[in-house]
């Protein structure tokens, strides 16, 4: 079933169900004022008749009789009959041969029987006169506000006909005018293709349906960054990896256009193999990349010390880069060792504080990095300062972009992947990261772990 015939069915139903409610209780009032004012008539009437007959200058039986039988009244069938202390009849209008025929006991006071039982009602009480004590009988059949009760019923008939029709028409109306807008945003999806990804959904006001169209708007925002992001990212892919691929190829052309001594072959192969070098590193780059892409559940984690992890990457680079110079440095006292550690995918993070401490060597003439370790109840802060060449601050914002080289960094080795890697794994491990710069100052990259 579609939204419209649920927003239909659903309107209708509570319509009426709030309509039928309404009219039972108005029914049912108006029952119990009908009970209520025709015990009060009733009861009237009889005390009159009593108060006739009763008085000091009572009128006999049979004028009263006749005047009870013939008053014009709102009670029908009336029935009126006295009786004496000693519960010995003393007066009734009704005459013999109807005595044992209206011989009715007392009728329930129940407002549903009254809705539903239309003969005689009756009551009794107790009546005092002269000091002396009488019982008084009274029944009579409310043809009166049977007819209102008759009238009343028509009434709320029409109206629930007449509502239910005007419920549909309007709800049928109200619910094409409600969803109208979400038709216009589907339309509008619908046109939306990959040579038009810079169209938006229009947007109008602020509630949930702006909302929507909104949300749509971010995720298409995203598609396009991603869009973007993977066009740049093949292009730049393309052209490091061509490179190294022309050169390696023309070098071997020119080895195989004729026989060399042995000391060019050797100088042709030393340059083939600083190209396939160059293009491993690209490649692993790539892989690391596609690596930091999972998800943080699909990765195995485990306690990690940051200090520990930190002085592993600096003895690994003591190894390999011998001209580095990185000095690792502690802010705050550690209470226990326990405060050190993360959950966290040790070869990851290995790698992340890795590429971090490689820039700051790499472009720093002193090739002199500080890391600066600071331990707080809910966060690990590592610094890692260089008194290197800085990042302009027009690339402060693409920096962390695949393949994106700062202005100032021609000179140098590199293939823009570090930072890209930095970032996804930073991401993965909810982790942020806060870059400041000046150009020919230096860089400091301030590395925030929050422990859970």
């Amino acid at each position: 079933m579609k939204i419209r015939s649920k927003l239909i069915l659903n309107y209708s139903i509570l319509s009426i169900i709030l309509l039928i409610l309404f009219s039972v209780i108005v029914i049912l009032s108006y029952v119990k004022y009908r009970q209520y004012n025709f015990n009060i008539r009733l009861h009237n009437r009889a005390e009159s008749s009593a108060n006739f007959l009763l008085n000091k200058n009572a009128i006999d039986s049979s004028m009263l009789r006749f005047i009870d039988r013939n008053i014009i009244t709102t009670l029908d069938e009336l029935q009126i009959t006295i009786y004496n202390q000693n519960h010995n009849l003393i007066y009734t209008n009704l005459l013999p041969s109807q005595q044992i025929k209206y011989n009715i006991s007392k009728t329930s006071d129940s407002t549903f029987k009254w809705l539903f039982d239309f003969g005689l009602r009756n009551i009794s009480f107790d009546y005092s006169k002269n000091g002396q004590k009488y019982f008084i009988e009274a029944s009579a059949v409310d043809s009166y506000g049977l007819n209102e009760l008759k009238n009343l019923l028509y009434i709320i008939i029409y109206v629930l006909v007449f509502s239910l029709i005007i419920i549909i028409f309007f709800g049928f109306y109200n619910a094409i005018w409600s969803l109208k807008p979400f038709k216009k945003i589907i339309n509008e999806l619908e046109a939306i293709d990959p040579s038009l990804i810079k169209t938006r959904i229009s947007q109008h006001g602020n509630d949930e349906i702006s909302q929507l169209a909104m949300a749509f708007n971010n995720l298409l925002d995203r598609i396009e960054q991603a869009f973007e992001s993977e066009k740049s990212f093949i292009s730049n892919a393309s052209h490091e990896l061509r490179t190294p691929v022309t050169s390696i190829l023309g070098q071997v052309e020119v080895a195989l256009n004729k026989m060399r001594s042995e000391e060019e072959y050797m100088t042709i192969l030393q340059s083939v193999y600083e190209d396939t070098t160059q293009m491993g590193t690209i490649i692993n780059g790539f892989l690391d990349l596609a690596e930091a892409n999972i998800t943080f559940n699909q990765l195995l984690k485990n306690p990690v010390r940051i200090d520990e992890l930190i002085f592993s990457v600096v003895e690994d680079f003591e190894k390999r880069e011998p001209g580095y110079n990185i000095a690792v440095e502690f802010s705050s006292e550690l209470e226990n060792d326990t405060q050190l550690e993360y959950i966290s995918n040790n070869r990851l993070l290995y790698l992340m504080f890795s590429n971090l401490i490689d820039n700051a060597c790499k472009y720093s003439d002193d090739k002199k990095a500080i890391v600066k370790i600071k331990v707080m109840p809910s966060v690990i802060i590592v610094s890692i300062i260089d008194h290197g060449i800085g990042i302009p601050k027009e690339d402060l914002t693409n920096i962390f972009k695949p393949l994106f080289r700062s202005s100032n960094t021609s000179g140098k080795k590199g293939h823009g992947l570090g930072l890209a890697i930095v970032k996804r794994i930073a991401d993965l491990h909810n982790i942020s990261i806060d870059i400041k710069s000046e150009l020919n100052i230096g860089t400091t990259v301030i590395v925030y772990i929050k422990k859970t």
